[in-house]
């Protein structure tokens, strides 16, 4: 009961970024999976050299919620590309069937990494390494961040917004060993309860295992919702974190 009161809670959320009805910025773009899976997204080119952010959002989301960043992003010369995953959005297809997020097993749910890896390979289709990217996830983006990096991904940095242990099945602190090197920015809100003693407990992990690995606080809300020009001291800290990033 206590894990599912958390699930409520995370979907409540994600449905509440999701009803933001406007779109997203930047050039539309499409691309497949390895398993068959059409991912739409936004992509923004970044200035010569500048670091890619691939922004992968919460349960029952889309890729409006990384507005807020994106203008950030760009300001500074940043690119991004901002998934639908899956079943959200408009990634409703996969292998030529309908795809809808609501009715995904944990299994399915533990597939979605391969959208991220999807999108470093459309990524490396326009000339941008994977040593360019910063993988950008909340909720349980931020989970399936990790995992894309565990399965072989190499990004020059990883922020994890609102990150649990576990979100529909998919464990974070599993990946934590198959990591490489690449620094991790966590943040939650102490609003957030499960969220916030998650990337403490994952905070204390990753630098058990000598991975550089910094724990920031929100000002409120979960996932992207703590993104805000109004209080915005978390989106300098992120954007201050990756200019210090090789």
């Amino acid at each position: 009961m206590k894990r599912f009161k958390i699930f409520l809670a995370v979907f409540g959320f994600a449905a509440c970024a999701a009803s933001n009805p406007a779109a997203s910025a930047g050039e539309t773009v499409r691309f497949k999976t390895a398993d068959g899976c059409e991912i739409e997204a936004s992509y923004q080119a970044a200035s010569s050299g500048s670091y890619v952010f691939v922004n992968t959002h919460g349960l029952g989301s889309d890729r409006n919620e990384w507005r807020t960043l994106e203008d950030r992003l760009k300001k500074k010369g940043y690119g991004y590309l901002s998934l639908d995953l899956r079943g959200h959005g408009r990634s409703l297809r996969c292998s030529g069937k309908p795809a809808d997020y609501k009715t995904f097993s944990p299994a399915r749910w533990a597939g979605l990494s391969a959208d991220i890896r999807a999108a470093a390979d459309f990524l490396k289709g326009r000339k941008v390494p994977q040593n360019r990217l910063v993988l950008c996830g909340a909720s349980i983006g931020a989970n399936l961040s990790l995992k894309a990096a565990a399965e072989g991904l190499k990004p020059a940095g990883i922020v994890l917004l609102s990150p649990g242990l576990s979100y529909a099945g998919v464990e974070a602190g599993a990946f934590l060993k198959d990591l490489g090197a690449a620094p991790l920015l966590l943040a939650a809100s102490e609003n957030d309860a499960y969220a916030w003693e998650s990337a403490g407990y994952l905070t204390v992990q990753a630098k058990s295992r000598n991975l550089a690995a910094v724990f920031r606080a929100g000002t409120g809300g979960h996932g992207a919702n703590m993104l805000s020009e109004a209080r915005p001291e978390l989106l300098d800290y992120i954007l201050a974190w990756t200019g210090k990033l090789r």
